[in-house]
């Protein structure tokens, strides 16, 4: 039993590292009044309970194609969910 609670505490306690995209932009120079008429791609993966994959296509690749982007503009990233049930995590791609 106790074994088993150990087990479940490292389970539980455990949890993925996502390290932030790091640019050096200036963002003075970027022109965001175009926004809007960007065209906009999504690639997602899903996992539940830390090791099951429900959808599993986040690349920035896939993004632009899905979209028909050829020339990339902005990319950012979403995750959502319900931790550590649950988590949702999105590349967004912005371009024309």
């Amino acid at each position: 039993m106790k074994k088993l609670l150990c087990l479940f505490l490292l389970l539980f306690l455990s949890g993925c590292v996502n390290a932030p995209y790091i640019n050096q932009i200036d963002l003075n120079k970027t022109d965001f009044s175009k926004i809007e008429e960007l065209k906009v791609g999504a690639a997602c993966n899903s996992i539940a309970l830390f090791i099951l994959p429900i959808e599993y296509e986040k690349s920035i690749l896939k993004a632009a194609l899905d979209a028909g982007i050829s020339k990339i503009h902005y990319i950012e990233e979403r995750n959502e969910g319900l931790y550590p049930f649950f988590v949702k995590s999105c590349v967004m791609v912005y371009g024309e």
